[in-house]
């Protein structure tokens, strides 16, 4: 068995309605004020009302930002840590899906240096030392942000840039099924696609060790029950249950191990067109999956993922039982119309660059620039949705 370090997990608090508690979680780390950063619709569905009044209510001051739509900015980063130091904010919550959550724990993070977040953008120079606390409260199933040390962020062209660091962490993370009720059916799909492949790619890549197997099963036999069910039914709070603890659990494993080829993919085809994170992750995986295990190395634990998705337990089983899923979780493998007119070559370039290679290197067998631009093709092959 080999030697491994274990990331730390933040205290979680799992249950419907427990969103209720976030006014004590604040008073245990400081007290406020508060920033809240959440997504925009968030306050269209009155969650950050309800945010700001149970804080109100014992008196704990709120800033609420539902400033996030979609990936964050880094000027929309450096706008909210200019909020925070001017309302002399002492803990941020970040409410929301992984964008929101993302912005929150940078936020958090560097709010108190009064440095421009490019400054720390894929590590150029350490997190500073004198974080805010920060609390997660996620409302979809899929990031696992709220126990990860990383947080991602776009350039004003739209690149993705990484932070990374244990001065990213949450302090607390609070996880209420009830606020995943919302999430639309195809929402649901592509975010708990995004922890399939967390739990996937964590406990076969190269890096993986005794914790992301541990994780990274454990998610994907949960997952493989429950996600199809929450997608048929989005009032199905016992299984949108097992879904948001499936979420974290892939998470942990995410933290432990790392991802690699579904996410140079989508991370790549992310900043080259308006694609959602979990839909391309789950495309990329499905084209790249018959690819990876038709190579000797990893083989056994590819073996143990495709039993734990409920496939037959051998390697040569997993493309086609995460290709199952991705069916039986209503995604046709099809690139939606946002990919008209983009080439292979571009995204071979993005998949090489500084930001995303490193996720390749991460597979269990060699990948090389040549690879890199033969799973682009097999990737941009996929047809157009009509």
């Amino acid at each position: 068995m080999k030697d491994f370090n274990m990331g730390r997990v933040p205290p979680v608090t799992f249950g419907a309605g427990r969103l209720a508690e976030l006014p004590d979680s604040v008073t245990a780390l400081g007290g406020g004020p508060v920033l809240v950063v959440a997504d925009g619709v968030l306050a269209q569905l009155g969650v950050t009302d309800r945010v700001y009044r149970a804080l109100a209510a014992h008196n704990i001051g709120c800033e609420i930002a539902a400033d996030v739509a979609g990936e964050p900015k880094e000027t929309l980063i450096d706008d909210l840590c200019a909020r925070a130091r001017e309302a002399g904010v002492k803990c941020v919550v970040g409410i929301g899906g992984g964008a929101a959550m993302d912005a929150a724990k940078l936020v958090a993070a560097i709010a108190p240096s009064d440095t421009p977040a490019r400054r720390y953008a894929l590590s150029a120079q350490p997190l500073p030392a004198n974080g805010l606390p920060s609390i997660a409260v996620p409302t979809t199933a899929g990031t696992g942000s709220e126990v990860t040390r990383t947080s991602i962020v776009s350039t004003p062209e739209g690149f993705k840039n990484w932070y990374w660091g244990e001065e990213l962490m949450f302090a607390h993370a609070i996880l209420d099924p009830e606020l995943t009720i919302s999430l639309p059916l195809h929402l649901t799909a592509w975010t708990g696609i995004d922890a399939v492949a967390h739990a996937l790619e964590a406990s076969t890549a190269r890096k993986t060790n005794a914790a992301g197997l541990l994780y990274g099963r454990e998610a994907l036999r949960l997952l493989a029950d429950a996600l199809p069910r929450a997608v048929a039914d989005g009032e199905d709070l016992e299984h949108r249950s097992r879904v948001l603890w499936a979420s974290t659990v892939a998470g942990l494993a995410l933290h432990n191990c790392n991802t690699h080829m579904g996410h140079n993919i989508s991370h790549s085809l992310g900043s080259l067109a308006p694609v959602h994170h979990g839909l391309a992750t789950g495309l990329a995986l499905e084209v790249t999956l018959p690819w990876l295990v038709a190579r000797s190395d990893g083989e056994e634990n590819y073996r143990l993922a495709a039993q734990a998705l409920g496939g037959a337990p051998n390697a040569e089983a997993l493309p086609g039982a995460f290709a199952d899923l991705m069916r039986a979780c209503q995604i046709p493998a099809q690139l939606p119309d946002a990919c008209s007119g983009l080439s292979a070559e571009a995204l071979a370039a993005a998949m090489k660059s500084k930001a995303n290679h490193s996720m390749s290197q991460n597979a269990a067998c060699a990948v090389g620039d040549e690879d890199l631009s033969e799973m682009a093709g097999l990737m941009m092959a996929l047809p157009l949705a009509a």
